[in-house]
């Protein structure tokens, strides 16, 4: 099965809808980063109902080796900059989910 890198608006929308289980029925792994960890804390801190993953087994916590300067004047938060940069690192990924 395929892998997959997500940035946080795919999760937190599946969640809400009740299928962000269904990932693991379409891919292997689905990768994420710190920076998206921590959207999703700063949204629980909010009080939004955001996924935990500590049970899920096929997500992988994976952070980009660097983040090209030139994209921090985009206006892209933290997790759609980390998932571009993990997609392109990880040419053989097949599947970038992303929302912006």
């Amino acid at each position: 099965m395929a892998e997959a890198i997500s940035n946080t608006s795919p999760l937190f929308y599946l969640h809400q809808i009740g299928a962000l289980d269904w990932l693991p029925r379409l891919f292997s792994d689905v990768w994420i980063s710190n920076a998206i960890i921590q959207e999703l804390a700063a949204g629980k801190r909010q009080g939004c109902d955001v996924p935990e993953f500590g049970a899920r087994v096929w997500i992988r916590i994976v952070d980009p080796q660097r983040l090209p300067s030139e994209w921090l004047a985009l206006d892209l938060g933290q997790g759609e900059l980390s998932a571009l940069a993990l997609a392109l690192e990880n040419p053989d990924a097949p599947c970038c989910l992303t929302t912006h």
